[in-house]
């Protein structure tokens, strides 16, 4: 409820409606503003004020944080930014991450979820899936599933043969691998695009480039994964298929000789 506002326009809100505003809590609110990623509010007697300014900002921390960006990752780059060029960079850095934008998150109600996976699950599974944090419980019987392309993914396996406990273990296997990839992908962009861009000031006419390159590194990372993924599957069933002929040799070879006798 807006009852706190002090001027017209929410040019003045308490910070309980800042936090409504916001969709936080007043402590997350209070979290942000001890860490200084907020601007200090317009003091009237004992109590703060804040504007449109700090709704914005918060809006900005919480949708850098919904695409992955680590809180201290936010705080350090608010508190190397000049106070008026804070939201620009803030912008920028959300702008940079759009093209790596996972799938949105999918809520529905639990008793649903069963059929839009299309596969029978266990009570185990579900409750491994929601420690992997594949899958949350809400209120009122509802789900959200944080990631629907990667379980959408383990439930096709599943269709396939493959035992979903399996499967969880190995998606943590993808994450620590691939975020070694993506790592270094980004540590190459840092070193040498990004490094350039900070060393000539961070010209404004060069701003959409350096956009341009870290949307092309996606399908340029996921086509050189995908492409080391076809090279290495071949190898890997060739030797799959030499295993599987040296255990039927070796069968053949012991079973040969009582089979011969029995026929004598």
């Amino acid at each position: 409820m807006d009852t706190g506002d002090a001027g017209a326009g929410g040019q003045g809100m308490t910070v309980d409606v800042l936090a409504h505003r916001a969709g936080m809590t007043v402590r997350n609110v209070r979290a942000h503003a001890a860490r200084g990623l907020l601007p200090p509010p317009r003091l009237q007697g004992r109590t703060g004020y804040y504007g449109p300014e700090h709704l914005a900002r918060l809006e900005l921390i919480t949708q850098l944080q919904e695409q992955g960006f680590a809180l201290s990752a936010i705080e350090r780059l608010v508190s190397s930014t000049p106070r008026q060029s804070a939201e620009e960079a803030l912008v920028q850095y959300l702008h940079m991450l759009a093209p790596w934008a996972p799938e949105p998150a999918l809520e529905m109600d639990g008793a649903e979820l069963a059929q839009w996976l299309g596969v029978d699950v266990s009570p185990d599974t579900w409750e491994a899936l929601a420690d992997a944090g594949l899958l949350a419980h809400l209120d009122g019987g509802r789900v959200r599933v944080p990631n629907p392309g990667l379980v959408r993914a383990g439930a096709e396996a599943v269709r396939l043969g493959m035992p979903a406990a399996d499967l969880i273990v190995m998606r943590e296997e993808l994450t620590t691998h691939v975020g070694a990839v993506t790592a270094r992908f980004v540590d190459l962009f840092r070193r040498t695009v990004w490094a350039e861009y900070v060393g000539d000031g961070l010209p404004a006419d060069r701003t959409q480039q350096v956009r341009d390159v870290v949307g092309a590194l996606q399908p340029v990372a996921a086509q050189a994964l995908l492409a080391t993924f076809r090279e290495s599957m071949p190898a890997a069933i060739s030797l799959f298929l030499d295993e599987v002929s040296d255990a039927f040799e070796r069968g053949s070879t012991t079973e040969g000789p009582a089979g011969a006798d029995s026929g004598g």
